[in-house]
């Protein structure tokens, strides 16, 4: 299909709004909640525009239940969206738009989006941005105010029907079992990779990003913890996509994990600031300055990633959330995992630890499952900056977080299912420590996934105390 101006035709879904304009900015904000779904008609009224609207940039990410298109312009101003069908096609026109790329149409083809293009409608004045789908799809779209590095922003999220054909699902190592004094199956860890996407975390100036790193950590502990008997791992994403904190958390307990462990990169001013540092969650905030600012950083990831307006998140909701979080131990459990972390983290020579603490992090309110947040490293100190770049290094790291996971379920999450941990010892048989712990073959085998006798000095089983 040649790269033309679309016919309006019929549109199936249009509403037109202005895009959101700054705080500091003047003029009134027209809402208007907008909804690109296949079905409907809305329409909010435009305030007069005039002038030209430089459109920046535009990038795409693609997740595994949407894909979103980010189109960077360099003032608020409106824009009208449609969905049409004979090809399946997403139309937005931004008013007064004039394209600062090439105009290029820019292959997508991952199984929701085909392609984007852009037309220039010179009899309207405006930009056009067309994405080809591959079938008509529900889809939003949203105006972001700037922040931080970001512009004013249009954004695009078209959403993944079930019908389409999605990646295959990733086989797991070993079936998971319901944790519990009954029977004992795989600890199931949630990795969470700070970040992604529209979201790129911190920044070193020699190009290294927080996300990219975050992803590469999180796959290699994932790997590590696989390989280990009794454990697995998923990521909360497994790509460079936006998944904003409450859908992190979801994630996790949606799977069902029984640990989260979110893992990112810090940086100060001061260059020589440097080191690992833990957190788990605070009922009250932070008190010192420094990790009131990281957390503030951290937090601020919906901003810079991009929320349409009814997802945002709510003080009451939180406030909530931490209501319940009182009523659990999962608090005292975070300090555990944390202390194992770290206390494993600084046996990994070229790695220096700092003291544990308890901060806000959004991402860690909510869940009642022991749950961390990880500062691997400085970006901003260069001794620290080596060490993360180094393969080597990460996975020596990753091996660290490893031990250190295991160990905190075997002397704090083991016990409390009413279970131990045998180290076989020489001399040792299944059947003689099967007789030691009044426990039959059958349930030995069973709770350490052993089909046969065989068994090795240094191996750690799992068993009932008398």
């Amino acid at each position: 299909m040649s790269s033309r101006p679309l016919d309006h035709g019929s549109p199936l879904s249009r509403s037109y709004r202005p895009a959101a304009r700054p705080s500091a900015g003047t003029g009134r904000l027209v809402a208007g909640f907008v909804v690109g779904l296949l079905a409907g008609l809305a329409v909010v009224s435009l305030p007069a525009v005039g002038g030209a609207t430089d459109l920046l940039a535009v990038r795409h990410w693609s997740a595994p239940d949407h894909t979103r298109i980010v189109v960077d312009i360099s003032e608020p101003t409106a824009y009208l969206h449609r969905a049409l069908d004979d090809p399946p096609r997403i139309a937005v026109d931004i008013a007064g738009g004039r394209f600062l790329f090439p105009l290029d149409p820019i292959p997508i083809d991952d199984g929701l989006i085909r392609r984007l293009r852009f037309n220039v409608l010179s009899k309207s004045g405006k930009g056009q941005v067309v994405l080809d789908l591959e079938q008509s799809t529900p889809y939003d779209v949203f105006a972001l105010e700037p922040y931080q590095s970001k512009p004013n922003r249009v954004v695009i999220d078209v959403k993944r029907r079930s019908a389409i054909p999605r990646p295959p699902p990733v086989k797991r190592p070993r079936v998971e079992q319901e944790i519990g004094p009954e029977g004992f199956g795989d600890f199931l860890v949630m990795i969470d990779p700070g970040h992604g996407g529209e979201d790129s975390g911190r920044r070193n100036p020699d190009g290294t990003r927080e996300k990219v790193l975050a992803l590469q950590f999180a796959r290699d502990l994932k790997k590590t913890l696989d390989s280990r008997p009794g454990f697995r791992a998923d990521l909360t994403r497994d790509g460079d996509y936006f998944v904003s904190l409450r859908r992190r958390r979801e994630i996790a307990e949606r799977h069902g994990a029984h640990l989260f462990v979110s893992l990112h990169f810090n940086a100060a001013p001061s260059r020589s600031a440097r080191g690992t540092e833990v957190f788990f969650v605070s009922l009250k905030g932070a008190t010192l300055r420094a990790v009131r600012e990281l957390v503030q950083a951290e937090n601020s990831a919906d901003l810079v990633g991009g929320l349409p307006p009814a997802d945002r998140e709510t003080q009451d909701d939180l406030t909530k959330m931490l209501v319940d979080l009182r009523q659990s131990d999962s608090v005292e459990r975070s300090q555990q995992l944390a202390l194992a972390l770290t206390d494993r983290v600084g046996e990994v020579r070229g790695v220096r630890t700092r003291p544990v603490k308890q901060a806000g992090f959004a991402v860690l309110k909510s869940l009642f499952i022991p749950a961390v947040l990880v500062e691997i490293a400085f970006l901003s100190n260069p001794q620290d900056l080596r060490f993360v770049k180094s393969k080597r290094n990460r996975e020596r790291y990753v091996d660290a977080m490893a031990d250190g996971i295991v160990n905190y379920c075997e002397t704090v999450e083991i016990p409390r299912l009413g279970w131990r941990v045998h180290t076989v010892r020489q001399g040792d048989s299944l059947s003689k420590i099967a007789h030691v712990y009044a426990m039959s073959l059958d349930s030995l085998r069973e709770a350490n996934e052993i089909t046969g006798d065989k068994i090795r000095v240094g191996q750690k089983l799992r068993v009932r105390p008398r």
